[in-house]
């Protein structure tokens, strides 16, 4: 079986199944870690499914999943107000597609942040920096622990900026959409905290960016697809190549102006996360 999607409530999981079982398309939904998921029991139709759940996500209540509704004994005036993936909250009609809609409420938080630290450091210059950049010393972390994360807030140009927002809103936005929003937020603060400790050691507290927890994001949905290739949303290969080949150009290339062992170890500790959940949910979850 392949995972669809999954749900805060158990009462769209079913909108949906009964939707999919009136194209034939046979599913299975079942409680697993406190939300409601959908397996599509045949695979050779996961395009034409995954379709339906897209065309579910930007609208709800469409007639036909209001048919649907009804069929379920649930009237679709009544559903609930989360309606996305992953526990991402219900859009008004206004967001109800595009960019922005399709983030759930972690991947939309932690980008309105960086912009607005982004702007923030605009103004009040290197003030913020002494707030929120990782301390001079191991002792300062243990007094302003919040500074291990708050690194990948700061960034240092409207370039560096945009291509990690880019790359978190892609990835974190599949993490999101297709486990959960608690699991959006741990993989980034342990890989946040991982390759923030980790360039630190390298090359002292004089670094910036998200693009720790990117290569983080990365590798977790490289090793949780390939681990457990039966979820069905795995990354694409050209993705990795690329990924993994800017990191080696950076550490050949731009050593001087580059967090190298940020992405290195964000990266890493990505790839074990990704492995161990993967296999925990392949023995728990997908296993016939």
């Amino acid at each position: 079986m392949i995972e669809l999607a999954r749900f805060r409530h158990a009462q769209p999981a079913h909108m949906l199944a009964t939707a999919l079982r009136g194209q034939g398309i046979l599913t299975v939904v079942r409680a697993d870690a406190g939300e409601t998921a959908l397996y599509l029991q045949e695979p050779d139709r996961y395009d034409e499914a995954r379709a339906l759940v897209e065309l579910f996500l930007r609208n709800p209540e469409d007639p036909r999943f209001a048919a649907a509704a009804w069929q379920a004994s649930a009237p679709a005036a009544q559903q609930p107000a989360s309606t996305s993936v992953s526990g991402a909250a219900g859009q008004p009609a206004m967001f109800s597609s595009g960019w922005l809609a399709r983030m759930g409420p972690v991947t939309r938080t932690v980008l309105g942040v960086v912009l607005l630290v982004y702007l923030l450091q605009q103004f009040m210059g290197e003030s913020i920096y002494r707030y929120l950049m990782f301390p001079a010393s191991l002792e300062g972390l243990a007094s302003q622990p919040w500074r291990l994360f708050t690194p990948m807030l700061l960034h240092l140009s409207l370039m560096h900026l945009a291509f990690n927002l880019l790359w978190w809103a892609e990835l974190g936005g599949i993490i999101e959409r297709f486990q959960s929003g608690k699991q959006l937020l741990a993989v980034t603060l342990i890989t946040a905290g991982v390759s923030a400790l980790a360039q630190f050691i390298s090359s002292g507290p004089a670094f910036a960016g998200l693009s720790g927890v990117v290569y983080g994001l990365l590798g977790y949905l490289w090793l949780y697809g390939k681990v457990n290739p039966q979820a069905g949303y795995g990354l694409r290969r050209e993705i990795v190549i690329f990924m993994v080949g800017w990191l080696v150009f950076c550490y050949v290339a731009l050593t001087s102006y580059v967090a190298n062992e940020a992405h290195l170890f964000g990266l890493l500790s990505g790839c074990a996360l990704g492995a161990a959940t993967g296999y925990y949910r392949r023995q728990t979850v997908y296993r016939r």
